[in-house]
């Protein structure tokens, strides 16, 4: 799919690449984020869709980290810390979950959703992740200048 239009790829019959014809990059997902005014996909108005993206990626870090084997020596090791040290683990974590909120709500302004439903969904999920008052803060400031973005 390239330009609005579906574009057949054929290969070389002697499997060799033609290094005359001009390199062409073709994105499959065009189509979706391709003149939202006109065509405005139902993937990105699916509020549900961006709650799941955020999980996925939620995912994806504590896997990236670890965090997600090893659960029993996970929790045996964190009873043997310091207070200091819980308290940076968990600011870590505080982080890593703002900074997939703030991405979130910039993906969301880009796909051009209502302000409103933005904050809605995002402040949504704040409230699942019991960040501290520090980030949540931040989070919030943002949500209130969404509209000037």
């Amino acid at each position: 799919y390239h330009c609005g239009k579906v574009v057949l790829v054929e290969r070389n019959p002697q499997n060799e690449i033609d290094t005359k014809a001009t390199p062409q990059r073709l994105y499959l997902f065009e189509w979706f984020i391709s003149d939202l005014e006109k065509l405005r996909h139902s993937l990105w108005a699916n509020l549900q869709f961006w709650e799941d993206v955020f999980l996925d990626a939620v995912a994806q870090e504590r896997d990236m980290v670890g965090m997600d084997q090893g659960t029993v020596e996970m929790m045996k090791r964190y009873s043997t810390l310091s207070r200091v040290e819980r308290k940076r683990l968990q600011l870590d974590e505080d982080r890593l979950l703002s900074t997939l909120l703030f991405n979130l709500a910039a993906f969301m302004l880009m796909m051009r959703m209502d302000v409103n439903d933005i904050r809605n969904k995002i402040r949504r999920i704040l409230a699942s992740c019991h960040l501290g008052l520090h980030y949540s803060q931040q989070i919030n400031c943002l949500l209130d200048q969404l509209h000037k973005l």
